[in-house]
């Protein structure tokens, strides 16, 4: 069973994070050749606040 986690800025609306799950999803079938009822997906919404590279905070980086 396929587990994915995929972590992204929280925000994004509800349309959009069932797109990005439902193509994922599809990705996975074909590749993996798995059931599309074997894979499971989590989104991890992190506050820009909390997500930095480069010693900048992604707030300050991208506004």
């Amino acid at each position: 069973m396929p587990l994915l986690e995929i972590n992204l800025w929280a925000g994004f609306d509800a349309k959009k994070k069932e797109v990005l799950i439902s193509r994922v999803t599809d990705t996975v079938v074909e590749v993996v050749g798995c059931p599309k009822e074997a894979v499971h997906i989590i989104i991890r919404e992190v506050p820009k606040e909390n997500w930095a590279d480069s010693g900048l905070q992604h707030s300050k980086k991208f506004r």
